[in-house]
C-alpha cells in the first residue's frame, strides 16, 4: 500500500534552485511523526517574512510540540548564522562573551560556569542546546513532550537570545544581512514574547519589527 503524502526530501546531487519542490501541504495532511517541523519549514520557506503566521499555533496543535519544534529550528539557523562569524568573531577580536558592556556572559559548558571567547560560547552553547533537545531522556517523542521537560524551554531560549544579542552589538552589519534575509531575530523575540520564555526586560535589542 502506497502514501498519498509527498515525499518531503531532497535527494542526494539536487541542485539549489530545485531544493524543496514538492507542493506545500496542510498541517492535518503530513502523515508524520515530524509533520510539525515540516509544517514550520513550510511556512518559513514560504515567507519568512511572515512572522505572525509561522508563529501561530495551528487549531488542535499541541503547543509544548509547537515550541519544541520552533526552539530545535532556531537552533540549526543560529548554526547557520555563525557560518557567517568566521572571520570577525574569534578569541582575539571577541575574548568574552559580551551584549553590551553591562552584560557578561558566563558559559554553562564547563563544571563550573567561566569566561569564553564569545566564539567558544555560541558554539558550545549551539551544541549543548541540539544535544538537549535531542535527548531521549527528555525529550523521547516528537509528538509529546513530558511536562517534566518543559521546564528547559526558558534556560535554552535565554542562552539563544545572547547570541543574537552578541551579533547585534558586536557584529551589526552581519546580523543585519542574516535578519533581512531570514527575519530570525524578529522571529525569536516574539516567540519567546508570545510564550513567556524571556521577560520583555531582558531583551535588550532595540528594533522596530512593526
Amino acid at each position: 500500500m502506497t502514501s498519498s503524502t509527498p515525499l518531503q526530501r531532497n535527494p542526494p546531487g539536487t541542485k539549489n534552485q530545485d531544493m524543496y519542490a514538492w507542493p506545500d501541504q496542510p498541517l492535518e495532511k503530513m502523515d508524520t511523526t515530524f509533520a510539525t517541523q515540516q509544517y514550520i519549514q513550510q511556512k518559513i520557506r514560504h515567507d519568512s517574512s511572515d512572522v505572525k503566521g509561522i508563529l501561530t499555533v495551528p487549531e488542535g496543535q499541541d503547543e509544548a510540540v509547537w515550541q519544541y519544534e520552533h526552539l530545535r529550528i532556531f537552533t540549526l539557523q543560529l548554526n547557520q548564522m555563525v557560518v557567517l562569524f568566521d572571520e570577525v568573531c574569534n578569541e582575539t577580536s571577541c575574548p568574552a562573551m559580551k551584549a553590551t558592556d553591562e552584560w557578561l556572559y558566563l558559559c554553562a559548558a564547563h563544571k563550573e560556569p567561566r569566561e569564553c571567547s564569545a566564539i567558544d560560547y555560541i558554539i558550545h552553547t549551539l551544541d549543548g542546546t541540539a544535544n538537549l533537545l535531542n535527548s531521549d531522556k527528555w525529550f523521547p517523542s516528537r509528538v509529546s513532550i513530558p511536562e517534566g521537560s518543559l521546564k528547559h524551554f526558558q534556560s535554552i531560549a535565554r542562552r539563544l537570545y545572547r547570541i543574537f544579542s552578541h551579533a547585534f552589538f558586536h557584529h551589526r552589519s552581519l546580523f543585519d544581512m542574516y535578519e533581512n534575509e531570514t527575519h530570525l531575530c524578529e522571529r525569536f523575540a516574539k516567540f519567546s514574547t508570545i510564550f513567556k520564555l524571556i521577560p520583555k526586560k531582558l531583551q535588550i535589542i532595540q528594533i522596530n519589527y512593526d
